[in-house]
């Protein structure tokens, strides 16, 4: 995954993470939204490269290489300081189910409290919540998974209930430390809420939010079997075969446990949102949960028992996550082609006068149709990794209407982003020049 992260460094960092990562070299310092603090830890590589001056196409890198880097740790962690092995391919095994075009934005916070998900697993079933320090550690981890994403209370509260089922008891500590955790993320949301976080918990308001009509359709659900069996195979898979693992095994709880948790979050996925039956980054993050409700059950209980009687099982998941890095590569040319569209637009913005441009609408809708909301600052990182004295930050005409962008904006600035202007001296001049002057529409650049 490292030689990954390293050759496709340029393609990683798209949508959200061209934000993250501009922000992030423009003004030196982490940059934590929604009280999402572990987005830090997505950023360190890259803020060190920048504070130690390395150049825009060596902090591409370093950017690429961050969550390898913490996987790694994490996976160390599990395997040689808390001796469980199973819990070190569980961390292998979410490095590569569950995302797809995630690979190509590894700073989603959600991903990275994914993880930690897989250590709190091990903590309980070794019953490292006796002493304080263990304690504290755990606490800290269950408060950074709820801060990570709103939807990471569900698999938490699964793998507790999984170990409650499998122990027929819970601890008064571990219930204590839990009750405590999930208080104190309450209140601090309750009173911290960001209007985009405000957003999505408002999908939950039928008076507005009709995506729960698609489920009253039957056909509805043929299309979902279909997504889930194209873009979710595995996860299906491990799914089936550990539910008729524990039904054989009569380990009845546990299975309607996971049916219910499954569902569940399939559920409450389709009930407030539309899907799209293309795989889309939001959607793998949406779903992302699953991950660790069905992996964990599946390797601690079905494949932990079958690996003891033959290396197959091994050697099947062995295959599987070689299978995935090989798709990971046939999507990542994909998303090289993007960038090499993208970069001949740049170019040819840097062949005029100026650092403001807007793409021709004809590519908009043609070549370059896969141009977001984040382009103004993915054009910026592009091109200043040229040649910083020729910054060109490009926009569509979607940025220019929006708030009326285009009455607001003037000589002296510019669109970070569609939502946020800037000076054009905002900019950090040890990477970027932003030269005042009006946005200029492009030529067409794509190939007739």
């Amino acid at each position: 995954m490292a030689l990954f992260a390293i050759v496709f460094a340029p393609e990683r960092f798209q949508a959200d993470g061209a934000y993250y990562l501009f922000k992030v070299v423009n003004f030196e310092h982490f940059q934590i939204e929604h009280q999402r603090y572990i987005l830090a830890v997505s950023q360190i590589l890259p803020l060190v490269g920048v504070k130690i001056g390395l150049s825009l196409n060596s902090i591409f890198v370093l950017n690429s290489l961050n969550n390898v880097v913490f996987f790694y740790l994490i996976f160390l962690y599990a395997v040689y300081y808390l001796k469980d092995k199973t819990a070190g391919i569980a961390i292998i095994l979410f490095m590569v189910f569950g995302v797809l075009h995630i690979q190509f934005t590894p700073m989603y916070e959600i991903w990275y409290g994914i993880i930690l998900i897989v250590l709190v697993h091990t903590h309980i079933i070794q019953k490292r919540y006796f002493l304080v320090n263990d304690l504290f550690f755990l606490g800290i981890i269950f408060i950074t998974i709820l801060f990570s994403h709103p939807l990471l209370f569900i698999p938490l509260i699964f793998i507790i209930l999984i170990d409650v089922v499998e122990k027929r008891t819970v601890h008064w500590k571990l219930f204590l430390l839990l009750a405590l955790a999930f208080i104190l993320w309450g209140i601090v949301k309750k009173f911290t809420l960001s209007t985009y976080e405000t957003g999505k918990i408002s999908m939950l308001d039928i008076s507005w939010n009709k995506a729960y009509k698609d489920l009253l359709d039957p056909f509805y659900y043929w299309q979902l079997t279909k997504f889930f069996i194209t873009y979710y195979t595995i996860p299906l898979v491990f799914f089936i075969l550990t539910v008729v693992f524990y039904i054989k095994r009569k380990l009845r709880i546990k299975a309607w446990l996971l049916i219910f948790f499954f569902f569940g979050h399939v559920f409450l996925i389709n009930f407030t949102h539309v899907m799209d039956w293309a795989l889309t980054p939001y959607f793998e993050r949406m779903y992302m949960p699953l991950i660790p409700i069905v992996f964990l059950p599946f390797l601690y209980d079905v494949f932990v028992f079958y690996s003891t009687k033959n290396n197959f099982s091994v050697l099947m998941l062995l295959f599987l996550v070689l299978w995935r890095i090989g798709r990971f590569v046939d999507v990542g040319l994909a998303y090289k082609q993007r960038t090499v569209q993208s970069e001949r637009a740049i170019l040819e913005a840097q062949k005029l006068a100026g650092s403001k441009f807007e793409l021709a609408p004809s590519d908009y809708k043609w070549c370059m149709n896969y141009v977001d909301w984040s382009f103004t600052m993915e054009s910026m990182l592009r091109s200043a990794a040229i040649d910083k004295t020729q910054t060109v930050t490009i926009c569509t005409w979607e940025d220019f209407i929006e708030n009326n962008n285009q009455g607001r904006l003037n000589n002296n600035s510019f669109m970070m982003r569609r939502w946020e202007l800037l000076l054009d001296d905002n900019v950090n001049s040890k990477y970027f020049k932003i030269n005042h002057g009006e946005y200029v529409r492009l030529k067409s650049v794509c190939p007739n």
